[in-house]
């Protein structure tokens, strides 16, 4: 499940209603104090309940905050009450968006108090209003003897068969409601189990301070550990044991407190009959466990320098983005950080958000922080970028780097981003030729493939070893390089483009650049789909072997293949599920994560022998050549079929 939207009214400095929107990267900017870490500790009192009376907003009077949470990829079917699976969209428990928004009322007065809502497109007709309140015995009484429904056939001991049968019965349309399912909701309502059944199916959600306290019960050293815990948790097997267990301590224990009414019935039966067994909360399993690390010496990582405490916290990073890649049935799970780039020297940095940016691209994990560094900020998608500030009457406001309506980059806001962290392109003298691609993976891949070639012939350039090559990425995917291209455009060097075949526009472009006759201007289609279709399956299968998905059944890779969405594909059937019931855009952006790992590990695997087979090694070679010529360094090329470049 992703959460793709907050909405927040009276918490601290957003006392107005205000949306945030959510990527599965998310990089919140701003200046000191105007909102950033506010947007984090909101969507932390949503799902942790880590709100006080000081959170309220001092502008409004009121003694009420709001904070509610839309979730999207939610399963077609769900068990909510019984053993039974049935329909969400059918229940009527999804928005008119069919996502499952969930809004969250705190009340401060003599104490605190959390009402929880369902905002439902649900079904109009007053005879169905209290349709998900009833429990078995009050659905069978409710559709035979006040509806007049035959429920012959119907599998009467499960709820959603009978609920279906209703409202097939009733019919009518549909309208926004609220339906209360916590908060002073009586435990013989059948809305209390519903809701225990779709809180555990919400993302854990773990949050990593700047300045938090290093101490033996509290700190961000103990904090992804104590992640760590929760995630196990959620897991479904743990669950079902979980579950097993509270069955158990219910059963015990209620068999005592009843006993011990009984008991009290010859005391005084006036007091016992006002008196029943009942379980006022669940268990907090995750405060039972504990762990933590302790070096040879036995002395725990909180005692130690902050630097190497934050290490420890970029490795715990660097250490899940690894285990999600080959872990099955994991939890959903959201990081937020505050300020990762705190106390971290720039090397250190910039693994922080590579260890991020994996997270961020592994299934069903996203990843929000705040920052002021611009060492991190350009790394970033633009997509991904969010900017807090004041508007004319003082309230805040969210603009986005990229317009979600219209796909297009949001120039003002950029703009902004840029100025506020004090972003400047890097000095280009150095540079002499501009290479043009359309991401950041292709660069690599492009590097990758260079080296390999170098390594046969040394004729040809190695870019990973020359510092005049400069890079544009026309697909403005992160903001270093539209920072860079902006700044590179007006330089007048040589170019040369590089582009798949897959895209009508890239392949009018190229037609377009060289049909300038422009010694110094030369544009390429790749022969084949992408980039992506120079692998060998052999590459492939090895790289994520490596990463715990032993036997992956791929096809040979063709030229003309899909090849995130294939191996997208087979990862899934991997898993055991099927591919075919997901709908196309799920499957579209299950194969877009694919992209990076197939451009960064598995084009890693590749050698010279599995790109000629792949009939991309002398393509490649005539790229490599064009390079270097407008670069004007002078090497000798051998020709595409050289005898002297050594078999691998």
């Amino acid at each position: 499940m992703k959460l793709v939207k907050i909405k927040v009214r009276n918490f601290r400095c957003y006392h107005q209603e205000t949306e945030f929107y959510l990527n599965d990267l998310t990089a919140i900017i701003g200046k000191n104090d105007i909102g950033k870490s506010a947007i984090l500790d909101a969507i932390d009192a949503f799902f942790n309940d880590s709100i006080d009376q000081g959170d309220v907003s001092t502008n409004v009077d009121e003694n009420k905050v709001e904070i509610t949470a839309y979730f999207e990829n939610f399963p077609a079917e769900i068990v909510l009450d019984t053993s039974v699976p049935s329909s969400p969209l059918d229940e009527g428990i999804l928005n008119e968006l069919n996502q499952l928004e969930i809004k969250k009322v705190f009340t401060f007065g003599g104490r605190k108090s959390t009402a929880i809502f369902l905002v439902a497109h649900y079904l109009e007709d007053a005879r169905l209003v209290d349709l998900l309140r009833m429990k078995n015995t009050r659905l069978k009484q409710y559709a035979e003897g006040e509806l007049g429904i035959d429920l012959t056939g119907v599998n009467t001991r499960k709820n959603p068969p009978i609920r279906q049968k209703i409202r097939d019965h009733v019919g009518g349309g549909r309208a926004i409601r609220e339906i209360k399912v916590d908060g002073n909701v009586d435990s013989e309502d059948n809305l209390k189990e519903i809701w225990g059944s779709l809180k555990k199916m919400l993302p854990v959600f773990a949050l990593f301070r700047a300045d938090k306290t290093f101490d033996d019960k509290d700190g961000d050293i103990k904090n992804p550990l104590h992640t760590a815990i929760k995630e196990a948790l959620a897991l479904a097997e743990i669950q079902t044991l979980l579950e097993q267990v509270q069955v158990k301590v219910k059963e015990f224990s209620t068999d005592v407190a009843d006993r011990t009414i009984e008991k009290l019935k010859n005391i005084d039966a006036s007091i016992s009959e006002k008196l029943k067994s009942e379980f006022t909360k669940d268990p907090s399993y995750d405060k039972v466990f504990d762990i933590t690390l302790l070096n040879e010496k036995n002395i725990p990582l909180n005692k130690r320098g902050s630097g190497i405490r934050r290490l420890v916290v970029l490795s715990f990073f660097q250490a899940q983005a690894e285990r999600r890649k080959s872990e099955k049935d994991a939890p959903s799970i959201i990081y937020a950080i505050e300020e990762p780039e705190t106390s971290q020297h720039p090397n250190h940095q910039k693994m922080i958000i590579n260890a991020l940016s994996d997270l961020s691209e592994q299934d069903d994990v996203q990843v929000l922080f705040t920052t002021h560094s611009a060492n991190l900020v350009r790394e970033i998608p633009i997509d991904a970028l969010r900017y807090v500030s004041p508007d004319e009457a003082g309230n805040i406001k969210i603009e986005y780097g990229k317009d979600a309506a219209t796909d297009q980059n949001n120039e003002a806001v950029i703009q902004k981003i840029i100025e506020a962290l004090g972003i400047l392109p890097n000095p280009a003298d150095k540079i002499k030729v501009l290479v043009f691609v359309e991401g950041n993976n292709d660069v690599n891949a492009l590097k990758v493939y260079s080296e390999i070639i170098h390594g046969n012939n040394n004729a040809y350039i190695n870019l990973n070893e020359v510092d005049f090559v400069g890079y544009v990425i026309t697909g403005g995917s992160s903001l270093k390089h539209y920072i860079e291209k902006r700044y590179l455009d007006g330089l007048g060097k040589p170019q040369v483009h590089i582009y798949d075949s897959d895209v009508p526009e890239y392949v009018r472009l190229v037609a377009q650049i060289n049909n300038e006759k422009n010694p110094r201007k030369i544009a390429f289609n790749t022969n084949k789909r992408e980039l992506e279709n120079y692998l060998h399956a052999d590459a492939v299968i090895e790289a994520y072997g490596e990463n715990g998905l032993n036997r992956l059944q791929l096809r040979p890779i063709d030229d003309e293949m899909d090849v995130p969405a294939v191996v997208a594909e087979a990862l899934y059937a991997h898993s055991g599920a099927d591919w075919v019931a997901l709908n196309p855009e799920k499957q579209r952006e299950l194969a877009d994560k694919k992209k990076k790992a197939l451009n960064t590990q598995a084009v890693q695997k590749m050698n010279a022998h599995r790109l000629r087979d792949r009939d991309g090694f002398d393509e490649v070679c005539g790229w490599l050549l064009q390079i270097n010529n407008l670069a004007g360094n002078g090497y000798e090329f051998l020709g595409r079929n050289s005898g002297d470049i050594i078999p691998d």
